[in-house]
């Protein structure tokens, strides 16, 4: 068994909690996608706008979202079970000429975990997530040769900068992630679909199923169709994953840069895409492994926007958007 997940960071995420979480950000992942498809040419800034909104319990309800916050906690109560999610947005104010010279993140998360029967196991984490999306090689199609035009290399170097410096002061392991927005999988050629799902099921042939995670997985595959257990949609890539693929991009340019812009190709060869998913970062990530960083600083500059040591020395802003992701494991006494 994975060693990480041994003891995961939520004791009490059981099977079928992980199932009703997957659910909820599953349908968010997939309006996201659609985004692409019929002819839209979605700015990156909106579709944040879009996936702040669907996960506020609010704003939700301007969406078809086919699996509420409410009827996740519905369902986590009609279970039995100790948790209780909530979901709450707040967006930083930020100068537009300060915008142009700095990097800013365009999305932060902090995890609050709320123990009531054993305090010892409550957390917060914050992570920093920079949005890229993917561009269409012919008007509004798709393919695997799409690249993320908007890769900024001045910004990228800011934030691997950021990154080692939390890492380095050991309270966290990913403080920052790369955040790719893609069209649905049936929004590229069928024999492309074909080829991510074939790597895909590779993968899962290979791997060791854990406890929650592996059950979810099996769950999945049993239930639905193959194609399910992919969803291109909102893709989650670490900093050295996208530095590796830039220079790899560089490399076979026809620039004298160090890092360039690269494919969704690349992309899906270099990841495992279940993993990577929206869903699974979410719940496997955040909830079980305990992505991001503890750092009381960081924190508040994720949450609320306040400037530290380090982000001013790098001339980074805090994020544009915070969401805010609250759990519980029973009623306080």
């Amino acid at each position: 068994m994975n060693p990480a997940l041994r003891s995961p960071k939520i004791p009490v995420l059981g099977p079928y909690e992980a199932q009703c979480f997957s659910k909820y950000f599953k349908g968010i992942d997939s309006l996201i996608a659609k985004r692409f498809l019929f002819g839209f040419l979605p700015n990156e800034e909106h579709i944040t706008s879009i996936l702040c909104e669907l996960l506020d319990e609010r704003g939700s309800q301007l969406h078809p979202l086919p699996y509420s916050l409410l009827d996740l906690n519905n369902d986590l109560k009609k279970n039995g079970g100790l948790l209780q999610a909530d979901v709450s947005i707040s967006t930083t104010d930020y100068d537009k000429y300060q915008e142009r010279h700095l990097t800013q993140s365009d999305l932060g998360i902090v995890i609050e975990y709320q123990d009531n029967i054993e305090p010892n196991n409550s957390f917060s984490n914050g992570v920093l997530l920079q949005a890229k999306k993917l561009f269409p090689v012919k008007h509004t199609k798709y393919d695997l040769n799409s690249a993320y035009e908007s890769f900024d290399v001045e910004q990228h170097e800011r934030l691997k900068k950021l990154n080692e410096l939390y890492v380095e002061k050991e309270c966290g392991n990913e403080c920052i992630k790369y955040l790719m927005y893609n069209p649905s999988l049936e929004g590229i050629p069928k024999y492309e679909q074909q080829k991510i799902l074939h790597q895909q099921m590779k993968l899962e042939a290979n791997s060791i199923f854990d406890f929650t995670v592996g059950l979810q997985r099996y769950r999945e595959l049993l239930e639905g169709e193959q194609s399910s257990i992919l969803q291109l949609g909102c893709l989650f890539a670490s900093i050295e994953t996208i530095h590796d693929l830039a220079t790899k991009a560089a490399r076979s340019s026809r620039t004298k840069q160090t890092l360039y812009q690269f494919t969704l190709g690349s992309l899906v060869e270099s990841i495992n895409v279940y993993e990577s998913s929206l869903s699974s970062f979410f719940v496997f990530d955040l909830m079980m492994k305990g992505v991001g960083c503890s750092c009381q600083e960081f924190i508040e500059l994720v949450r609320y926007g306040k400037k530290t040591n380090m982000a001013n020395e790098l001339r980074v802003l805090p994020p544009k958007y915070s969401i805010r992701l609250s759990i519980t494991a029973g009623t306080e006494g």
